[in-house]
């Protein structure tokens, strides 16, 4: 028979084996825990394209579309692609449809404009000024010519006052033209004397 000494080992042993499953064991509980709250990938987006005139159609309406677009925000993009800004137009559907660059990018290309939306009478000035300017170099007459009266006298009073971008800024939204043309014309402007 054994004596309580021969026994000792033994206890350890069992002792050892018992809190060594159980550290295991917690260790496993553990990793099956994290892998069941790792962040998932989101689902991909899906986007149903509409045609080129559906867009006019929902237009008219102020809830959102299927594909996130309102008609305040159709209206914009109409005006952008009409004034031929179509990075903004771009931007603009990618943050309102969650598209991709690409996707926008095909969409606004091919994006066809109202011509009866009643949203597009702030954007016709802008539209007849940039077609009547030639793309060459526009002359600083020439564009003064095309603008309306009052939008020429704001023109000029920044200019006199030496606030340059806000000239620009304003030339830009009446005429369509691109920035360093828009800046080239406000460089070259002399306030107009009545």
């Amino acid at each position: 028979m054994m004596d309580a000494w021969e026994t000792i080992p033994w206890l350890f042993l069992g002792f050892f084996l018992v809190i060594g499953g159980v550290v295991i064991g917690g260790i496993w509980i553990i990793v099956v825990a994290m892998r069941k709250t790792r962040p998932k990938l989101p689902e991909p987006q899906v986007f149903t394209p509409t045609t080129a005139t559906s867009h006019s159609a929902v237009a008219s309406s102020a809830t959102t579309t299927v594909s996130g677009l309102t008609g305040d925000v159709i209206a914009e993009i109409d005006r952008l692609v009409a004034a031929d800004q179509k990075i903004h137009a771009i931007k603009l559907y990618r943050d309102r449809s969650g598209v991709s660059l690409k996707e926008a990018k095909d969409r606004i290309d091919h994006w066809s404009v109202s011509t009866t939306a009643p949203h597009l009478a702030a954007v016709s000035n802008a539209t007849a000024v940039h077609s009547s300017i030639t793309p060459a170099t526009p002359t600083v007459s020439a564009v003064r010519a095309s603008l309306p009266a009052a939008v020429a006298s704001d023109i000029d009073r920044l200019v006199a006052a030496g606030s340059n971008i806000a000239a620009i800024k304003a030339l830009r939204e009446h005429t369509g033209l691109g920035l360093k043309e828009s800046k080239t014309l406000i460089d070259g402007w002399a306030p107009h004397r009545s």
